[in-house]
């Protein structure tokens, strides 16, 4: 057996403070490893030495406009909590906001204490993945801190305190109730639906989390769609008081809102934004983009979603000669078809393509009786079948939605001419969005028929994909536009056909083809 030994006693009261020590030594480690500290190191000395960019390789070096807006977004009390809970970070295309909200998230990650919870948003994870997420995951592994990380495709994690950054969709469910430290959410003003805004509202700030914020980052919006976007917008601007002398920063202390917007050419601080290659970048720019988008990304200013499709002085200058217009009919001709029962009108336009632009040779288009629907059996089949005598057609490009029985039963007649069931939905946006660009650098030409200029004079473009698309809409309720929507069919798939080969059928492989821009 072992020998025994017996240790003395501590007397009740020794007993008694051994015990109280041991839990206040207890409760000072807990304090230490899973609380921040009062004061976080500088946010602009952390990025100057932890934060990588891939243009360079080396840690990101910050110009002063971003160094005074991050200390500012990060002003703390004296409890040690921050005195703002979201950020706006909204200036023009190119300054750097994607960066900013990675640097952001890796600095929360590494400096906020122990176990915190760090959501990057995207309407979907593929987009999530993307922008800030993905630039955080290039900063760390161009480090050579890197071996303090974990990284995986969805998940970075800072294991000395066991944070973690994680990519999330709006459409994540059970995310309510998170114990998120920030959130960071890019391209803030293609937040519009409603289970995006339930989201916004779900995910704020933590109260009980002793740092907890949320870091927005866009471009300006659009009026009638970016309803989240412009409420903080607004109540910086109008309600919120302006904090620097020199940029403008804006709080407001009731919602604990900080904003920083900078709008105009003043918003142009970056250096490759200055100078003569700013000046020279920006004049190509204008010039190539529609006004609307070059307002929005490099004035960062409010636009409406709804435009007039094409100025008419614009489309009225591209006439083209009618004798000219003779001679092209000779060429393959692509028909664009779009139609109505009732209340609308239906288009049938031809178009061929003449070094790159699409030439309008011919338009019909017929309205339904006041009382009545329409009979393409009268109006439709009579001039298709007269366009067929007069132009070598090579595709029929139809609405699959209203045409698709009269289509077959022609397609039983022709059955030498390819009949195109042409998509509304996707397939349209980018047709429309190709066919705008062409307008505006004149690579379509048109016979001058009153009534399609009619139909395009009546027409509006509607911003989709945040601002990378638009469709032909009505401006008004009972304003006709079927002319143009054909045009756009027609010209587009003419386009398609000419690139694969004349006379050859254009297929896509899926919905996802059609969709990549």
């Amino acid at each position: 057996m072992l020998a025994t030994t017996s240790l003395p006693r501590p007397a009740p009261r020794e007993f008694a403070a051994r015990i109280h020590h041991l839990k206040q030594a207890q409760t000072a480690v807990a304090v230490s490893t899973d609380m921040p500290s009062l004061g976080l190191p500088d946010i602009g000395d952390w990025a100057s030495q932890r934060f990588y960019v891939a243009e360079t390789g080396r840690p990101i070096v910050l110009e002063p406009v971003q160094i005074a807006v991050l200390r500012l977004f990060f002003e703390q009390r004296d409890d040690g909590r921050f005195k703002w809970q979201t950020g706006l970070y909204s200036t023009i295309k190119k300054s750097g906001k994607t960066t900013i909200a990675a640097l952001v998230q890796q600095w929360a990650c590494e400096t906020w204490g122990r176990y915190g919870q760090i959501y990057h948003m995207g309407n979907k994870l593929d987009q999530a993945k993307e922008r800030a997420f993905e630039l955080t995951r290039k900063s760390i592994e161009l480090s050579p801190f890197a071996p303090e990380w974990e990284v995986q495709a969805t998940r970075l994690t800072y294991l000395p305190a066991q944070s973690f950054i994680k990519p999330l969709p709006v459409n994540a469910k059970g995310e309510a109730g998170a114990n998120q430290c920030l959130t960071t959410w890019t391209e803030f003003h293609g937040y519009i639906y409603e289970d995006e805004e339930r989201f916004w509202d779900e995910m704020q700030p933590v109260p009980t989390q002793p740092l907890s914020f949320r870091f927005v980052e866009s471009y300006a919006g659009y009026e009638d769609e970016s309803h989240l976007l412009k409420t903080l917008w607004d109540r910086a601007l109008e309600e919120g008081v302006r904090l620097h002398p020199d940029y403008p920063i804006y709080g407001h202390e009731a919602s604990g809102l900080i904003a920083y917007i900078d709008t105009g050419v003043e918003a142009r601080r970056m250096p490759w934004q200055q100078g003569a290659a700013g000046e020279e970048y920006y004049r190509r720019q204008e010039a190539s983009e529609r006004p609307i988008n070059f307002r929005r990304l490099h004035l960062n200013q409010w636009v409406s979603s709804q435009n007039a499709f094409v100025p008419m002085e614009l489309w009225d200058g591209l006439a083209l000669d009618p004798d000219e217009r003779q001679r092209m009919a000779t060429l393959p001709v692509v028909i664009g078809v779009d139609a109505a029962v009732s209340s609308d009108s239906t288009a049938a336009v031809a178009v061929t393509l003449y070094h790159d632009t699409v030439i309008e040779l011919e338009t019909q288009i017929f309205l339904p009786p006041a009382e009545g629907k329409m009979d393409y059996a009268l109006t439709l089949k009579p001039a298709l079948e007269a366009m067929f005598r007069r132009y070598g057609v090579v595709c029929v490009a139809y609405d699959m939605h209203q045409l698709h029985d009269f289509m077959t039963q022609l397609g039983k007649v022709y059955s030498g001419i390819p009949l195109y069931a042409f998509g509304q939905g996707a397939e349209r946006l980018k047709a429309d969005t190709a066919l705008l660009y062409r307008i505006h650098q004149r690579r379509l030409r048109h016979s001058g028929d009153p009534t399609l200029r009619q139909h395009i004079q009546n027409a509006d473009a509607k911003e989709e994909l945040g601002g990378e698309a638009i469709r032909i809409v009505k401006r008004k309720a009972g304003k006709k536009i079927d002319g143009a929507v054909a045009l756009s069919m027609a010209a587009y798939q003419i386009s398609l056909i000419a690139e694969a080969g004349v006379g050859a059928t254009v297929v896509y492989e899926s919905w996802h083809d059609r969709l990549g821009w």
